[in-house]
């Protein structure tokens, strides 16, 4: 989203969030020539007393907040504030407590400002 306050004044915000999970149904190998997917058995657990889990979810959310002024020609002012989170696991989470975890629980949350200025003609 951009909000120009002025000719020379924008706000952007910007939100990117992947929110995957996934169950295991079965385990599958690709055929050496062309046709369907082989059904096989686990290929890790199959020597284990228990079976591997296949199950897991990702929710990885990546936020910016980002104030521009333009002093001059070539010459700008940049505040930008940065919110970003990963977080693997949390299979038996829906999507909402996904979403909701990677707001409040940020592994990158910072604000830089830059000053690019023109000297000369």
């Amino acid at each position: 989203m951009d909000i120009f306050l002025t000719a020379k004044q924008q706000i952007r915000l910007s939100l990117q969030w992947a929110g995957i999970r996934a169950k295991q149904s079965g385990f599958y190998q690709i055929p050496s020539h062309e046709g369907d997917l082989i059904a096989v058995a686990d290929p890790v657990g199959a020597g284990l007393v228990e079976q591997t889990n296949g199950d897991f979810a990702v929710s990885r959310l990546t936020s910016q907040l980002r104030y521009r002024w333009e002093i001059g020609p070539l010459s700008d002012l940049f505040v930008v504030y940065t919110r970003g989170s990963n977080l693997p696991g949390r299979v038996d989470e829906g999507f909402g407590e996904l979403f909701d975890d990677a707001l409040s629980e940020p592994i990158v949350d910072l604000i830089l400002l830059k000053l690019r200025y023109r000297l000369g003609n």
